[in-house]
C-alpha cells in the first residue's frame, strides 16, 4: 500500500536516471573499456608509432611471403637472369616493389591508428562525463 501511494506522488524508490547511467558505464568497462584501458598507456602519438612499428614488421613478412611465392612461380626465368647476369632489373623491380607496398601499407597503418586512438578520446570523454553525472548524483 504504502509503494502504490510512494508511486502516485511521483516519489520512486529508484532512481531510473542513475540506474542507466551506471549500467552504461558498467556495460563500457566491462567491453571497450578493457581494450581502451590498453590504449590510455600511451600517448596519442606513441600509440600510433608503435602500431606502425608493428606495421612495418608485418608488411615486411607479408611482403617477403609474396616475393618468395613469385620467385617460385618464376624460378626458371630468375635462374637464367642470375646464370645470364641480368639480374640489375629484376633487383630493381623488388625493390619499387617493396618501397610502393610498404608506402601504402604505412599510409593505411597510420589512418587506422590515429582513427582509433580519436576513437578512444571520445569514448574516454563520453565515460569521464558519465562520472562527473554520476558524482552529482551522489
Amino acid at each position: 500500500m504504502l509503494r502504490r501511494e510512494l508511486i502516485r506522488r511521483g516519489i520512486r524508490m529508484l532512481d531510473e536516471r542513475k540506474i542507466r547511467l551506471m549500467t552504461r558505464m558498467t556495460v563500457y568497462e566491462k567491453g571497450r573499456g578493457i581494450g581502451d584501458d590498453r590504449m590510455a598507456k600511451y600517448f596519442r602519438n606513441d600509440y600510433v608509432f608503435a602500431g606502425i612499428v608493428g606495421s612495418f614488421v608485418t608488411g615486411t613478412l607479408a611482403w617477403g611471403i609474396c616475393a618468395a611465392v613469385y620467385c617460385g612461380y618464376y624460378f626458371e626465368q630468375l635462374f637464367f637472369s642470375v646464370y645470364e647476369d641480368t639480374l640489375a632489373p629484376v633487383l630493381r623491380l623488388a625493390v619499387t616493389s617493396y618501397a610502393a607496398f610498404m608506402g601504402f601499407f604505412l599510409l593505411i597503418s597510420l589512418l587506422v591508428y590515429r582513427r582509433r586512438s580519436i576513437a578512444y578520446r571520445n569514448r574516454r570523454m563520453m565515460y569521464e562525463q558519465d562520472l562527473d553525472e554520476l558524482m552529482e548524483i551522489y
